[in-house]
C-alpha cells in the first residue's frame, strides 16, 4: 500500500476534478472525466494501469461521496477503507460505496478497472436528511443488481442527457441512496456446496490465458475442467461471478491493454488478442472502457 513512508514515486490523474485527482497511485493511471455544467456531480472512468501486476491507491478524506461500480474482474482488492481492513475479490457488477468523510490506502490488480460517481459530500446530506436515512454506511463489493441499474442509468443521463435531465437525475441519485439506506447485513453469501474447486479453476484460467489468440469454445475450455458444458457454464459463474463467454472477453481485453503499452500495430494486437478484426477490437474496447484503443495508447504517452 502507498503510506508517506514507502519510497517510489507516486503519480497522480489530470482529469480535471479534483477530488479524484488528488489520489495517490503507484503507477500512472488512466482515466476519463464526464462531467456536466449544471451538476455538483461527475462520472469518472479508470480504466486502470499500463503495466501489469499490482497497484496501490491512497488518498486523505476528500469531500465526495462515492459510488464505485467493478466493469473488470479478476484478482483482489486489499487494504484499509477508513477503519475498515477490506480483502475482497474482484467482479464484473460489484458495487462499492465510500463516504467523503473516509480516507483509503488499497491495493487492487493494475487490470481493474472501475467507473466512479462523485458527488459533493453536503449533496449526500442533503439527500439523506431530505428521506431521513442519514448519509449511508460504507459497502465494499457487493453484488447489487438494481443499484447497478440506476448507476448505469445515471452515467448515461450525465453523458446523453434528455428531456427534464436534472430531475431525472435527482431521482436517481434519491433510489440509489434509498438502497445505501436500507442495506441490512451485507457481505458475501453463503459457499455454495456446488462449485469448481481452485485447482480446477486455476487449470481452466491458464488455459484460457494461453490460448486468447485463437478461437476458444465452451466444449475446449469445460473439457480442461472436466465437466459438460452445461455444468461446467453454472460453477464457473459461480466461483467468479461471470459467465466463460464474459470472463475470456475480459481477458482477452486485459491483454489488449497490455500490449497497447507497446508499439505494436492496432491490427496485429486485435489478431494475437482473439479478435475477429480490428474493428471488432475497437469496438469491444470502446465499450468496455469508453475509450477507444487509439486514444487508450495516446493517454498512456502523455
Amino acid at each position: 500500500m502507498l503510506d508517506s513512508a514507502r519510497p517510489g514515486p507516486a503519480f497522480h490523474a489530470s482529469v480535471g476534478h479534483a477530488a479524484f485527482d488528488a489520489i495517490r497511485f503507484s503507477e500512472k493511471p488512466v482515466a476519463q472525466l464526464v462531467a456536466r455544467p449544471s451538476q455538483p456531480l461527475a462520472i469518472v472512468r479508470h480504466v486502470g494501469s499500463a503495466h501489469d501486476g499490482i497497484v496501490s491507491a491512497a488518498t486523505e478524506p476528500n469531500g465526495f461521496d462515492t459510488l464505485v461500480l467493478n466493469v473488470t474482474s479478476g484478482g483482489r482488492y486489499r487494504g484499509r477503507v477508513g477503519g475498515a481492513r477490506v480483502d475482497l475479490p474482484l467482479q464484473r457488477g460489484q458495487m462499492s460505496f465510500v463516504p467523503g468523510t473516509q480516507d483509503f490506502d488499497i491495493d487492487y490488480p493494475a487490470s481493474n478497472g472501475v467507473v466512479l460517481l462523485m458527488l459533493p459530500q453536503t449533496l449526500g446530506a442533503q439527500l439523506g436528511a431530505a428521506m431521513g436515512t442519514g448519509v449511508p454506511s460504507p459497502m465494499f463489493s457487493e453484488r447489487h443488481d438494481r443499484l447497478a441499474q440506476l448507476f448505469l442509468m445515471t452515467e448515461r443521463e450525465l453523458v446523453m442527457p434528455g428531456f427534464a435531465s436534472d430531475l431525472m437525475i435527482d431521482g436517481l441519485l434519491r433510489a440509489m441512496f434509498t438502497i445505501l439506506a436500507r442495506r441490512e447485513g451485507g457481505g458475501p453469501p453463503p459457499p455454495s456446496r456446488v462449485h469448481l474447486p481452485p485447482a480446477k479453476l486455476k487449470r481452466v484460467t491458464d488455459f484460457i490465458e494461453a490460448e486468447l489468440g485463437r478461437g476458444i469454445s465452451l466444449d475446449d475450455i469445460a473439457g480442461v475442467a472436466g465437466l459438460s458444458p452445461f455444468h461446467f457454464s453454472r460453477v464457473f459463474k459461480m466461483a467468479t461471478g461471470e459467465t466463460p463467454y464474459r470472463f475470456l472477453g475480459a481477458r482477452r481485453l486485459a491483454r489488449a491493454r497490455a500490449l497497447l503499452a507497446g508499439a505494436m500495430p492496432l491490427a496485429e494486437i486485435a489478431l494475437a488478442c482473439g479478435f475477429a478484426s480490428q474493428s471488432h477490437f475497437t469496438a469491444a474496447f470502446t465499450k468496455a472502457f469508453g475509450l477507444s484503443p487509439g486514444r487508450y495508447r495516446r493517454q498512456l504517452a502523455d
